[in-house]
């Protein structure tokens, strides 16, 4: 994948070199971006030019929109969804968008579509925001590489509360996050950041002010690379949420042999109830999947090998985004060889707790 190099980028007046790979070629080693208030133009971009994502909400919302009272939570500088809703004959949109220069340019997309007299642009976030009027169809996309990172669960369920009429209709459906064990030695073995990601390193930082072991996002991980069964943890359903803490057991059977270097979380997204889920492992879509570090070198295993975790949720300091962690053991038969264990605090945790990030977050010589 190229050769790497270390370059430093700049956190609280501090230098934190970074371990980057001089090329710009999948797979892409990435942070999780989207729980974090740092989407810029080209992060936009990227997420419409996920068609699977864009026409699957286009459809619903062209279906379920006409003749409807309709808000669209984080609405981003495009404001997509809510002139998709105004075009295809709703009576009434609000957009509600929590970034300033976000929401300054949605107002000028709405204008360019000649639909400002049906939709209104809010600036703020939604659990401060009041509206004139309860809605008939609530569409939103704050989906996360883990479904409920970008804190769609505690929104969506006070949105459901507040606004939307009995018998209304949410957009999305449902989210499910997956878990599996990955082995990445033919995909990347050398871990690094692509080039043009160490600056989303810098602000994700920069949000929380200091580093630390930041979520890992790897685009290109697939189904070749799973070596046991997938479970499913973190059942979100959007017309009925009640966030707060969540505990999931999920048991995976090694299905290959191979290096477990790793868990790869992954999404299933039901835009409708009646529509076909969206798979961010088995399909290419902007939820890159999240590897969860466990072994730097790779643990081996043989099929038949079991691996038992415990999937944690629990609302962090900001009463909106989960904090997760997973715990668990890799067993044959009655033997444990490994213990898994693994934290993500939103507001961070600690830097440079484990060999994958020691590795690419290298100390100052």
């Amino acid at each position: 994948m190229g050769s790497m190099h270390v370059q430093a980028i700049s956190v609280a007046g501090h230098d934190v070199p970074v371990r980057v790979c001089d090329k710009m070629e999948m797979p892409l080693l990435m942070p999780s971006v989207g729980e974090y208030p740092i989407y810029d133009p080209q992060a936009y971009e990227f997420m419409i030019a996920d068609k699977l994502r864009t026409d699957a909400y286009r459809e619903a919302v062209r279906a379920l929109a006409p003749g409807r009272v309709v808000l669209d939570i984080g609405t981003g500088q495009d404001a997509i969804w809510a002139v998709t809703a105004a075009k295809a004959g709703a009576s009434r949109v609000y957009a509600i968008e929590v970034l300033r220069d976000a929401a300054k340019l949605a107002r000028e997309a709405v204008d360019r579509a000649g639909v400002a007299d049906r939709v209104t642009i809010l600036e703020g976030l939604s659990t401060e925001i009041e509206l004139p009027e309860q809605v008939d169809l609530l569409v939103s996309e704050i989906i996360g590489t883990i479904g409920g990172s970008e804190g769609a669960e505690a929104v969506l369920d006070d949105a459901r509360r507040r606004f939307l009429k009995p018998g209304g209709h949410s957009i999305p459906h449902r989210c499910v996050t997956t878990v599996a064990a990955v082995d990445l030695g033919r995909l990347m073995p050398d871990l690094a950041f692509a080039p043009i990601m160490a600056p989303y390193v810098e602000q994700v930082f920069a949000s929380v002010g200091r580093p630390f072991d930041l979520r890992l996002c790897l685009m290109g991980l697939g189904r070749q690379q799973l070596m046991s069964t997938q479970a499913e943890v973190e059942d979100l359903r959007f017309e009925e949420l009640r966030p707060g803490s969540g505990v999931d057991r999920a048991e995976l059977r090694v299905t290959r042999a191979g290096r477990m270097h790793g868990l790869g979380l992954g999404i299933r997204l039901w835009i409708t109830e009646e529509g076909t889920a969206i798979d961010s492992i088995a399909q290419w879509t902007n939820w890159a999947p999240v590897f969860v570090p466990v072994s730097e070198s790779g643990l081996e295993l043989a099929e038949g090998d079991v691996v038992s975790l415990e999937f944690t949720r629990k609302l962090s300091a900001d009463g909106v985004h989960p904090d997760y962690g997973i715990s668990g053991v890799v067993r044959r038969g009655d033997a444990v060889l490994a213990d898994i264990s693994w934290e993500s605090p939103h507001g961070g945790g600690g830097f440079r707790e484990n060999p994958v990030h020691r590795s690419l977050f290298p100390l100052p010589r």
